[in-house]
């Protein structure tokens, strides 16, 4: 890895629903022992919100002792921290990118998830834009959608820096070991000195 682009630590894509939101009315309290549930806006909507408070401060503590520059790419776009991330006691995160913001999207940048325009992922044209110029930074992608995209699959296994694609299962979202192994990336990819490692 050159210093230019690996001296930070791992981007983190995090998506919502499936994966911080465990979409499930009754959550397996197998996975995580505790959950909550409450509600959040988006779209002038308000979406039920099924979530683990553990995964939750295991998250918030990877971005704030530097293991994970953790970034939004969700559909929810700007209503994650104006909405969601208050309710899950997250911080605000930086937002990697918006559909709407793509060369050639539609009135609201997606038809089902899709960019309008190339019949593509609209989620795997922001993760290139945000990290091709970064071809040497680590990369952690937890999006349930992934198991369903070929093409973000194979950008991954192009990149030439460890990069850790995640899908979990839509009515569980991150599990335990799922986060045991998000934290042990963090760690081992992490610059010297973060975390107080």
């Amino acid at each position: 890895m050159t210093s230019s682009d690996a001296d930070g630590p791992p981007v983190w894509l995090l998506d919502v629903d499936g994966v911080l939101n465990a979409v499930t009315a009754s959550p397996d309290p197998t996975v995580w022992p505790e959950w909550r549930q409450g509600w959040a806006t988006a779209l002038s909507s308000s979406w039920p919100i099924t979530w683990s408070p553990e995964l939750v401060e295991r998250i918030t503590r990877l971005g704030a002792g530097g293991l994970a520059d953790v970034r939004w790419l969700t559909t929810w776009e700007e209503a994650a921290n104006a909405s969601l991330a208050p309710l899950l006691g997250l911080p605000a995160l930086p937002l990697a990118g918006r559909a709407g913001d793509l060369p050639g999207a539609g009135p609201h940048g997606y038809v089902s998830g899709r960019a309008v325009a190339q019949d593509r992922w609209w989620k795997l044209d922001v993760a290139r834009r945000l990290l091709d110029p970064l071809p040497y930074r680590p990369v952690i992608w937890t999006d349930d959608d992934l198991v369903w995209e070929p093409d973000a699959r194979e950008w991954a296994e192009r990149r030439p820096s460890p990069t850790l694609l995640i899908a979990p299962a839509t009515d569980t979202g991150l599990t335990p070991e799922h986060l045991r192994v998000v934290e042990e990336f963090c760690t081992r990819w992490a610059p010297r000195g973060a975390g107080g490692a």
